[in-house]
């Protein structure tokens, strides 16, 4: 197993040659996140300690509680 430096993830290097979740090979299962709108772009907000955009800067210092709907 090796973790890919850019992403943090943890990979088989014996079944790929580059980490796959960068490339785009293999998907994180995301079902059951969290998300919130962004107020600023209207992107989708991921929590992470704070709900953070995943296009733009912004970021909501309130709790996980505060969620907009949930990832199937």
């Amino acid at each position: 197993m090796q973790m890919c430096p850019d992403c943090d993830r943890v990979y088989d290097e014996s079944e790929y040659t580059s980490c796959p979740y960068c490339s785009g090979e293999l998907d994180e299962d995301m079902s059951g996140t969290k998300i919130k709108d962004c107020p600023e772009c209207g992107c989708i907000m991921y929590w992470d300690g704070c709900w953070e955009c995943s296009n733009c800067d912004c970021t909501i210092d309130t709790d996980e509680d505060d969620y907009d709907s949930i990832l199937e």
